[in-house]
């Protein structure tokens, strides 16, 4: 796999493990709301700087070449 493939995993696989994390599934609020979704947001709000980070590193190994 590339470098610029590589931010993007981490928050794939936090949202893909989700179901599987036991402080994550369980009951209990986290800002006032289920665990899960205050999880599932915020890996979803990730998924911006991570695909910032994969351009960047795409961009640059373009100008290299």
């Amino acid at each position: 796999m590339r470098s610029y493939h590589w931010p993007p995993l981490l928050p794939v696989l936090a949202l893909v493990l989700m179901p599987f994390l036991p402080f994550v599934n369980t009951t209990g609020l986290w800002l006032g709301l289920p665990r899960m979704i205050v999880w599932g947001a915020f890996w979803c709000l990730m998924f911006t700087p991570a695909l910032l980070l994969s351009e960047r590193l795409l961009r640059g190994r373009e100008e290299e070449s």
